[in-house]
């Protein structure tokens, strides 16, 4: 049992696994994160394109010696093949013609005539030998002769008279003497006519014959490619007259030693041919460079050099273009999306605003492309996207942009035909300088006015940049007034080009800027005079409640203008009714005559209805959040506690009397919740002393803390202590204390009335209420958890009823 109860859960989980896998799959496809996986990828494709337009050059129809319709530049490094090819063919020639290439094999030749002469020698000797037998010289009766290494007698001179006498040869004797000779191929009767001639005749025809071979090999130079030649000086031979006598033999002479006596040394010719070739430099035109200029007539290395760029009609594509723009754009974006890991990683799975970093990417790209099409790459607005991104999500994603785009810039740069390396290298430390530079200077600061200062700003410290690197590379001179010009023209288009797309897309997205939560804060805008109109104690209330909020997320680095804006339409969705909050009754409490329940569904569905104001307002989504979390869950315990009373002991659910929620998730929804209980709450006290106010604000941070509203926002308890100092601050300079005034019985000569007891408190109370920052016709404390029932509905809830 024990095994089986182990094994069931492991069968279970095997099982299991593929549908958990499955299902973690169809809710990665249906979550923010696989959006922006598919956003990504869409910006990708769309500034790949940019790039392929930018790159891919310009096709031409041109055969050899057309006339070039316009100046064309090498769209990257090329080498001139046809030049190359023919310096290299000239100096293979000259290298060659400057070599001793011929190799002389005269003493070969007459070594080969020796050694027939030698083997001859022997078919003389043997014949000699067989007539000396013959005529009794020789006392041997058989003579064997050995083919491999015989002893010729030596032959007397009387043996050599005998020999004139004339002696048959048999045709076994021929053949004999055949086997001496190896390197002739002689015939019988060629062998027979050595055989017959005596040692004198045999000796002399020797010398004739190597004198006359010796001295034409020496005076002729025979080639392999010169047969006429080396037959010509044979039939010379065979003609001389002193060589007539020997006819029969000598054309086999001749055969082996009048050959060719020079031979070509081949090996040391390509040998030296590759050397030269190879010290030849090719001839390379570097980006940029001009290959033929309008109107000029089309040379072959010309045309050539333009096939090999792809700028012909009838070629296939060039792919390795588009390759090289794949790669600039995926490594780009690898790392824009790396850097966004480590700095906004909270972006990834954010679809407005990832959505927004792309637009600013493909529209800056977008420009830069267009900017090619100008004169100089200065004008080229490089900070625009560091602007944009700084001053729409934060200087962490200017920072993102900054980066990504210096290595698109570049990629744009390579692909364009007059760029060379240099003007990559350079765009991409302007890009790097400008935008970081323009980062600082609106980090914090993000007023319309700076981003405009800052496209000029970064043009300063671009025109830097570029003296340095030419200093630097010692480039040539310096166009300063040209160069200065298009730089300056590039920054105030980054902040021209910037300040017209910020609103837009604040506008479109619905962000939180600064700007453009400075442009809510504006008194004029229409939900704050319906407010100041048909509410005025809640905009009066929300206007304290905003200097609260500021000084607080001032006081912990937070958003002060998100805090202000949330705390100036945290209410507002007070306006559908406003006469059932306190602060706007004159007098009449509709909630005398009205449910509890009812009275409670009014008040928690203020938030909703500040909501649906927003949206319509097309408010940041930040700020919406704000009016509909700034009040939590907190239950409205006046109404909660009139149903109770009510029940006659039958349950009251305490959910149907809470807020709705959510609970405060950032920072400045959790101050303006604060501030908006604390700021009501105070106006309710009798007696607002420093200490007092101290006191009182601590008790009711305490219980929203111990009521778990703060649970799911990020802030700490030293973020809580600094608020709460922060708070006080500002409402003890609100509730003040004031000094009495004294009876002045006399002024300036005239009698004064002196006013009575009642006439000194009306007087005190008017002087009290005119010094307020901020007069406030009505109580108002708002939800508060701590405490009793019967406490609560005293201090906080009965304000909105």
């Amino acid at each position: 049992m024990t095994d089986s109860g182990e094994r069931n859960p492991v069968s279970t989980t095997e099982k299991n696994t593929p549908e958990r896998f499955s299902l973690r799959i169809k809710r990665w496809l249906h979550s923010d994160a696989f959006k922006c996986v598919l956003m990504d990828i869409a910006a990708s494709l769309i500034i790949m394109v940019i790039l392929f337009f930018v790159c891919v050059p310009k096709k031409y129809d041109l055969t050899i010696n057309s006339i070039a319709p316009e100046t064309i530049k090498a769209t990257k490094d090329v080498t001139d093949e046809v030049t190359t090819r023919k310096r290299r063919e000239d100096a293979a020639q000259e290298a060659a013609a400057n070599l001793d290439y011929n190799k002389y094999i005269t003493e070969d030749l007459l070594s080969y005539l020796k050694s027939a002469t030698d083997e001859l020698s022997e078919v003389q000797q043997y014949g000699q030998s067989l007539r000396d037998a013959a005529a009794g010289a020789i006392e041997s009766s058989d003579i064997i002769p050995d083919t491999e290494a015989t002893e010729i007698p030596e032959i007397t001179s009387e043996q050599s008279a005998n020999s004139a006498q004339p002696y048959e040869y048999s045709t076994e004797e021929i053949q004999q003497a055949s086997l001496y000779v190896n390197s002739l191929n002689l015939t019988e009767d060629q062998v027979l006519y050595v055989m017959q001639m005596s040692r004198q005749e045999f000796d002399s025809m020797v010398l004739l014959i190597t004198e006359s071979v010796k001295s034409v090999l020496t005076n002729n130079k025979f080639y392999e490619d010169q047969p006429d030649q080396i037959n010509e000086t044979v039939q010379n031979l065979l003609a001389d007259e002193t060589l007539a006598p020997y006819q029969i033999i000598l054309p086999k002479l001749l055969e082996i030693c009048i050959k060719p006596n020079v031979v070509i040394d081949m090996e040391a010719i390509e040998k030296a041919r590759q050397d030269a070739m190879d010290a030849v430099e090719p001839v390379v035109y570097l980006q940029g460079r001009t290959i033929v200029r309008e109107g000029d007539p089309l040379g072959e290395n010309q045309l050539a050099m333009l096939r090999s760029l792809g700028l012909l009609n009838d070629q296939d594509i060039d792919y390795s273009v588009y390759g090289g723009s794949a790669i600039a754009v995926l490594v780009s974006m690898i790392c824009f999306f790396m850097s966004l890991k480590l700095l906004r990683a909270e972006i990834l799975t954010d679809v407005r605003k990832m959505a927004v970093v792309l637009i600013v990417l493909i529209l800056s790209v977008a420009v830069a492309a267009i900017a090619h099409l100008l004169p100089s790459q200065y004008v080229i607005p490089l900070a625009m996207g560091a602007i944009l991104g700084t001053v729409l999500i934060g200087y962490r994603i200017g920072i993102c942009l900054t980066f990504a785009l210096s290595l698109l810039f570049a990629s744009l740069t390579s692909g364009n035909a007059s760029s060379t390396f240099f003007d990559v290298v350079l765009l991409m430390s302007m890009t790097i300088s400008e935008s970081v530079l323009c980062i600082w200077f609106l980090k914090g600061r993000p007023q319309r006015v700076r981003v405009l200062i800052a496209g000029p700003l970064c043009a300063v410290v671009g025109f830097v940049m570029v003296i340095g690197i030419k200093l630097l590379t010692s480039s040539g001179s310096v166009d300063v007034l040209s160069v200065g010009a298009w730089l300056f023209g590039g920054g105030v288009l980054s902040g021209v080009l910037a300040v017209a797309f910020q609103p837009a897309l604040e506008q479109l997205f619905r962000l939180a800027t600064p700007s453009r939560l400075l442009e809510l804060t504006n008194p004029n805008q229409p939900l704050m005079k319906r407010l100041m109109i048909e509410a005025p104690g809640t905009y009066h209330h929300s206007i304290i409640v905003a200097n609260l909020a500021e000084a607080a997320a001032d006081q912990i680095q937070a958003n002060p203008y998100l805090a202000r804006a949330g705390a100036y339409y945290h209410d507002i969705g007070k306006l559908k009714r406003p006469g059932y909050f306190k602060e706007n009754q004159n007098g009449d409490n509709p909630h005398e005559r009205t449910d509890p329940y009812v009275s409670a569904a009014i008040l928690i569905s203020h938030t909703m209805d500040g909501v649906l104001l927003a949206q319509k307002e097309h408010m940041p989504r930040e700020v919406q959040d704000i009016i509909l979390q700034h009040h939590g869950v907190t239950p409205v315990m006046f109404f909660y506690h009139k149903a109770l009373q009510m029940s006659d002991g039958s349950h009251v659910d305490i959910d149907e009397f809470r807020y709705s929620g959510p609970k405060p998730n950032t920072k400045e929804a959790a101050i303006v919740m604060l501030a908006d209980t604390i700021e009501a709450a105070v106006r309710s006290m009798k007696d607002p002393t420093p200490k007092g106010i101290d006191q009182f604000i601590e008790r009711l941070v305490r219980g929203k803390l111990e009521d778990g509203q703060l649970s799911e926002s990020p802030l700490s308890l030293s973020d809580i202590d600094q608020i709460c100092d922060a708070f006080s601050g500002i409402l003890k300079g609100v509730y003040h204390e004031r000094i009495e005034y004294p009876n002045v019985p006399h002024y300036a000569g005239k009698k004064v009335p002196v006013p009575d007891s009642s006439d000194k408190k009306a007087s005190a109370a008017s002087d009290s209420n005119s010094s307020t920052v901020s007069p406030v016709h009505n109580e108002k404390a708002e939800s508060d958890t701590s405490g009793t029932p019967s406490e609560k509905g005293k201090d906080e809830t009965s304000n909105d009823a």
